[in-house]
């Protein structure tokens, strides 16, 4: 009753108009992060997100799945998104993002992280964020992850990351960048062609692997993701730089910055995976001492042969004694 009284007396609410803001061919891609909820990956419940680049002119559109938005995933959608564009634009938007923006100073000032700027150098393109709680301002890409939600989630059936990645890239080709875009009334693969990308492909590879440390313990085992990976002998007791390919490799580096080991990585959890030519040298008679973190070379061994007796000659032997 009181909101009904008072509801005359109220002043209307004011919204704030806006311009909307158009770039030029190549200058701008815009980039974020959705969460589309869980996934089953090799026996684990891990959690889903999806990478949408959005060029500013032609609102072509690059979407890749991934189970993680860190440093080294962030850097390999860059790249997959100039791939699939056949170029980069001059200029990269994005949120605040912790791959990106290390901190801000009072001033608005950003202090970039250092591996990103290297990147953004490589590439050629000018990183830039958004200011603080204005993420409108790459609306473009919030169009297109609302336009992925609501255009090629619903009712999807997939198998596996890699069943869920091929389907959403016949999305974009067939569906997502060839219809007719509601803001500039052209297919986004019409324009593509007319803007001018820096093209990657006489540059190197780019090295986007995930660089971690990790201290080997006594059993020559290093732990990573939940297994286990041997590691030479002498290098027990040290800290050693470990780094996560894009091809799912693990390659292991000594503190100088040589490789000293190279494995698969293990699916699942709690597995070890061993090269006997690591446990050279290590006699398997060792004591254990201590802890049992103390050096236990694992089963790779052959066992000594052992006579095996009835346990008659045992009591035949008790009987004897006087």
């Amino acid at each position: 009753m009181l909101k009904g009284f008072m509801q005359p007396f109220r002043a209307a609410r004011q919204s704030a108009a806006t311009v909307r803001f158009e770039t030029e061919p190549g200058e701008q891609a815009q980039v974020d992060w959705g969460h589309f909820g869980n996934i089953q990956h090799h026996g684990r419940r891990r959690k889903l997100y999806a990478f949408v680049m959005t060029l500013g002119w032609s609102r072509a559109m690059y979407v890749e799945f991934t189970l993680s938005t860190d440093a080294a995933w962030f850097l390999r959608c860059h790249l997959h998104a100039f791939e699939y564009f056949g170029g980069a634009s001059r200029e990269v938007l994005h949120d605040n993002l912790k791959t990106a923006v290390l901190s801000r100073d009072a001033d608005g000032g950003v202090r970039w992280h250092p591996r990103y700027l290297d990147f953004a150098d490589y590439c050629g393109f000018r990183p830039r964020a958004c200011q603080p709680y204005r993420a409108q301002t790459k609306g473009k890409v919030e169009s297109g992850i609302r336009y992925v939600r609501g255009n090629f989630w619903p009712g999807l059936r997939f198998t596996d990351l890699a069943d869920l990645n091929q389907q959403v890239r016949e999305w974009l080709d067939t569906v997502a960048n060839v219809r007719t875009h509601g803001t500039t009334g052209e297919a986004p693969f019409a324009r593509l062609p007319l803007e001018p990308l820096q093209p990657l492909s006489d540059k190197p590879a780019y090295d986007t692997s995930l660089i971690t440390y990790r201290r080997c313990s006594r059993d020559c085992l290093i732990s990573y993701a939940g297994n286990y990976y041997s590691v030479p002998s002498p290098y027990v007791r040290q800290t050693l730089t470990v780094k996560e390919s894009a091809e799912g490799t693990l390659v292991i580096l000594d503190p100088h910055g040589q490789e000293i080991a190279c494995h698969r990585l293990a699916l699942g959890r709690h597995q070890r995976v061993v090269i006997p030519a690591h446990y050279q040298g290590i006699s398997a008679s060792i004591r254990l001492v201590g802890r049992p973190s103390a050096i236990q070379v694992p089963p790779i061994l052959d066992a000594p042969l052992v006579e095996a007796r009835s346990l008659r000659c045992y009591e035949q032997l008790l009987e004897s004694i006087p």
